[in-house]
């Protein structure tokens, strides 16, 4: 996995690409390679957000943000490169961090997966139903666990190879009844743990023979269907896994203008709209954000400027959608979508 490092920095630097997460196995013909007329009619596609209010990372106090997650109140908890987590209000308002350097309870040893770009570590973060906080302690082998306030509960996770176990934790997600789905960078694998931390499957790199989940899996939400809605960049393709581990459905995005194997991440509105994140190249890669509907029809495009969104954007449970733009930049938008 150490030869798609390049591609990794690209992930954690690009454009967010939307995606509909479909609702029966290949209900729609794929909408990958469009160029040409397909190209022309994309860039008259609406805006599918329009921005209300922005924080710079500096009026937060933050050191390179790293990921967000919207917790069920709405607040929004950020990691950054100061090895830490910061919630802020919907308004921007910072209520409380956590976190510091270290391989303690509550300590975060969060590595960059390319040595020659120490900036980009991989430290994701999720929040549950219930308001606890998830974070992949990337370079910890673990998944800590905290209440909305801070505290520490617990960890699992530790270094390996076998079940329950991690060589990089990097993107997580988690269900409504509160299963963990982790994706570990390294090793090329997805599992899903129980609320209390049990492994219960593991699939993808030297546990599946299905080639669709061989590569780097990123993923931040779950379709109306309670299927985790996974991008698997070096495959190109958006994959539906259902709550078995099994893949139920897939399809090719368009990646006119992008080149293969950009590694990107996805998530999911509340009327089945999937966004796929990243799929530009370069420090500061450029480009538009496109958006499926729930058969794979492209319905809508972010310009991407001024703002290129890092990763998917985090939907909230009463609307709220945030998204972390390359600058650090924090986003609060509002989606002009139906039913979005």
């Amino acid at each position: 996995m150490d030869g798609t490092t390049s591609r990794l920095r690209a992930t954690l630097l690009a454009g967010v690409v939307l995606l509909g997460a479909g609702c029966t196995a290949n209900a729609a013909a794929p909408a990958g390679g469009h160029t040409g007329p397909a190209a022309a009619a994309a860039s008259a596609l609406p805006n599918p957000f329009t921005i209300t209010a922005r924080y710079t990372a500096r009026s937060l106090g933050l050191n390179d943000p790293v990921a967000l997650a919207v917790g069920p109140d709405g607040n929004v908890y950020i990691t950054d490169l100061s090895q830490r987590v910061t919630m802020i209000s919907p308004a921007g308002k910072v209520l409380r961090r956590w976190g510091k350097h270290g391989s303690g309870p509550g300590e975060f040893d969060f590595v960059s997966a390319d040595p020659t770009v120490p900036a980009a570590v991989q430290g994701q973060i999720a929040a549950g139903p219930d308001g606890i906080v998830y974070v992949s302690d990337s370079g910890n082998g673990r998944v800590q666990v905290f209440t909305p306030r801070g505290r520490f509960v617990r960890q699992f996770g530790s270094f390996g190879n076998e079940k329950g176990q991690f060589l990089r934790p990097f993107h997580l997600a988690v269900d409504a009844i509160g299963n963990v789905y982790v994706a570990d960078d390294q090793a090329g694998t997805l599992s899903k743990f129980s609320p209390a931390g049990k492994v219960l499957w593991m699939i993808g790199s030297g546990a599946s023979s299905d080639p669709d989940l061989i590569g780097h899996l990123m993923f931040n939400g779950f379709d109306v269907h309670g299927r985790l809605v996974v991008m698997n960049g070096d495959q190109d393709k958006v994959l539906y896994i259902d709550t078995s581990g099994h893949k139920v459905d897939a399809f090719s995005p368009s990646r006119s203008g992008y080149p293969h194997g950009s590694v990107c991440d996805a998530a999911v509105d509340a009327a089945g709209n999937t966004y796929v994140s990243g799929c530009g190249e370069g420090p500061r890669p450029t480009g538009p954000t496109l958006v499926y509907d729930r058969a794979h029809r492209l319905i809508a495009k972010w310009p991407g400027t001024p703002y290129n969104m890092m990763w998917s954007p985090a939907f909230g449970p009463h609307g709220e959608v945030f998204a972390l733009a390359t600058d650090g930049t924090i986003l609060k938008l509002r989606s002009t979508l139906p039913g979005a």
